[in-house]
């Protein structure tokens, strides 16, 4: 059995060595994107409050304008309202073609003047492309599934590494290869809880892995609450009903993207709902209607309501739309909160937070804020940070390792089949179970072991070569 699984350790490493060492790198530096964008943008993002009269802010509406102004072309998208003294406002233009999920053009505007400090385009920032590295690698659908897939195979390896160091629990040699080997078995089970923690929760974001997961959320209904939850209505004011505009929605927590968003609606009409997909994909206007409530109005809304941490306020899509404020708190997923106004009215249509959730949703967004470093700040950060450099380190130290052992021959010096059939018919249902619980390894395991039958097997050099 430690053989055998040794082998499959082998070639996992082998096999995701060099894109998990990526991950672990670029997840790293991802890390630090809050205080890294705090740094750059300070100029845009921090103001200098004045003193006495000239302390009062210009209105929200007047300081969108001014955006609206400065770049007419673009739809606007929300607006954050600044969350202290110190701050500015930040103006969400919805991207130009870019599709719903794209990344936007963030302006900020000084709250005391209305004058637009300057502005972010998301798509191009450092750590966006940084991003799209460790979730993409920069290649679309093949990049999320070569990710997934690293990820599968990385949990693969950190299992079987663990076995290998209970088994083996090297306590001798402090230099030279023994001394290698121990450093690596010893860092590799200390941080194994906090790697697959990791692996887990980021695979809700893969591509395949995550749509599945979503689907077992909307089936069990652990998800955030359904459109059926808020039969409600309002109505247009019949003077405005033909002057009406529309605006995109905006992004809200990953529990809540699902969630059905209910609509204003004209007398006689039938309640209606429309997802967040659908108003983001809407084709967007660049004017708030006459008869919608000032955003000032709104924000009043949310903070009487107490929506806490920094929270967006979404314009209103269409004459059915509804204004949407969502506030969160990165260090607590708890604090989520998410509001539906009527943007006539100012009336709460719905509202849902963290006791809405179901159980495995919850889950994922403690997870999210694991993975980022930010659920218990400073020491949370310290602990993923950590772990990406033993990634790193372990992964150099398995590198060294085989070189100093590899054979002087043709071959890889991988370690040697099991012999015994009963061990090999053990470790295919191990693997049988991880292959079910993550496909793409399943897939890739099958298409290994296909391969290793139907070639490598029957070709001596290729035999003699991996072992």
């Amino acid at each position: 059995m430690y053989k055998t699984l040794w082998r499959w350790h082998f070639y996992a490493g082998l096999l995701v060595t060099p894109l998990l060492v990526l991950l672990a790198v670029t997840g790293g530096i991802y890390l630090f994107k809050p205080a890294y964008e705090n740094w750059v943008y300070k100029d845009l993002r921090t103001v200098h409050a004045p003193q006495g009269a000239s302390a009062k802010p210009v209105p929200l509406a007047a300081q969108v304008d001014a955006v609206r102004k400065a770049k007419p072309e673009a739809t606007v998208q929300s607006v954050t309202p600044p969350s202290d003294r110190t701050h500015s406002t930040m103006v969400t233009l919805a991207a130009d073609g870019g599709g719903p999920w794209a990344p936007t053009v963030s302006v900020y505007v000084n709250p005391y003047d209305g004058k637009v400090l300057g502005s972010v385009d998301n798509a191009r920032t450092f750590m966006q492309k940084v991003r799209d590295l460790h979730g993409k690698l920069l290649s679309g659908t093949v990049g999320d599934r070569l990710v997934e897939l690293t990820a599968s195979w990385a949990a693969i390896l950190t299992c079987t590494g663990l076995y290998l160091w209970w088994r083996a629990r090297p306590r001798r040699g402090r230099t030279g290869r023994r001394g290698l080997r121990r450093w690596h078995a010893t860092v590799g089970a200390a941080v194994s809880v906090f790697l697959l923690l990791l692996i887990a929760t980021g695979l809700p974001w893969t591509g395949l892995w995550g749509q599945q997961l979503q689907k077992v959320i909307t089936a069990t209904k652990q998800g955030a609450p359904s459109a059926e939850d808020y039969k409600v209505s309002s109505k247009i004011p019949a003077t405005t009903a033909d002057r009406l505009t529309s605006n995109p929605d905006t992004s809200v927590p990953w529990a809540a993207e699902k969630v059905q968003v209910p609509t204003s609606q004209t007398d006689g009409e039938h309640q209606g709902h429309e997802g967040h997909a659908g108003h983001m994909a809407g084709q967007g206007g660049n004017s708030v209607a006459s008869g919608s409530l000032p955003i000032e109005q709104a924000v009043a809304v949310a903070h009487r309501e107490r929506v806490p941490g920094t929270f967006t306020v979404t314009l209103p899509q269409g004459p059915k739309g509804v204004y949407t404020i969502s506030g969160k708190s990165e260090a607590d997923p708890a604090k989520q909160r998410t509001l539906f106004l009527d943007q006539y009215s100012g009336k709460v249509l719905a509202s849902y937070g963290w006791p809405q959730y179901g159980l495995l949703s919850k889950l994922v967004e403690e997870g999210i804020a694991l993975h980022q470093g930010e659920r218990f700040g400073l020491p949370n950060l310290l602990v993923a940070l950590g772990t990406c450099l033993a990634v790193i380190g372990m992964a150099v130290s398995g590198v060294v390792m085989w070189w100093r052992r590899r054979p002087t021959g043709k071959g890889l010096g991988a370690p040697r089949r099991a012999q015994d059939a009963r061990v090999t018919r053990g470790v295919a249902l191990i693997m049988l179970v991880l292959g079910v619980t993550m496909p793409l390894a399943g897939i890739s395991m099958l298409a290994v072991l296909t391969l290793d039958w139907l070639v490598i097997r029957r070709i001596a050099p290729l035999r003699r070569f991996f072992g």
